[in-house]
């Protein structure tokens, strides 16, 4: 349910590839894109917690990484890949945006984004990587 709604907000956002790999395949994934496109990447989340409140169980997703990525030359200059950052953050504004506006979690405070960089994956891409700690506010009553 987690994916189809952040997969729902990085569309909206702007991203024209989405994926949803874990870590060890998102490499491979990646690497098949073109440099058109502007690539959502969900990686797969190694752990979840169940918090129970008031006879009902919350989903709490630690450090659910999403990417926003595109594909650049190796020959471009600094101030190309500057100018593609500057564009792809107010894409992951953007996203951040609907998944607050979707009131499907829990309220999202600061956010600490890190630059991807090229060596990363082997499709030579660049972004910026966000750790999102996420409450999934839909609960399940699971004592009746």
């Amino acid at each position: 349910m987690i994916t189809s709604k952040l997969k729902t907000a990085l569309d909206t956002a702007g991203c024209t590839l989405i994926l949803y790999e874990s870590d060890k395949l998102a490499n491979l994934l990646t690497d098949q894109s073109h440099s058109h496109d502007i690539i959502g990447l969900i990686i797969q989340p190694n752990s979840v917690t169940l918090e129970i409140k008031a006879n009902a169980i919350i989903e709490h997703y630690k450090l659910e990484h999403v990417e926003i990525l595109k594909q650049v030359r190796l020959e471009d200059p600094a101030e190309t890949n500057e100018a593609v950052l500057e564009a792809l953050l107010l894409i992951c504004k953007k996203f951040i945006t609907q998944i607050i506006l979707s009131g499907d979690f829990k309220k999202i405070i600061t956010l600490e984004l890190t630059k991807v960089i090229e060596t990363r994956y082997d499709a030579n891409v660049i972004g910026w990587s966000i750790p999102m700690d996420l409450f999934y506010l839909y609960n399940e009553n699971c004592f009746e």
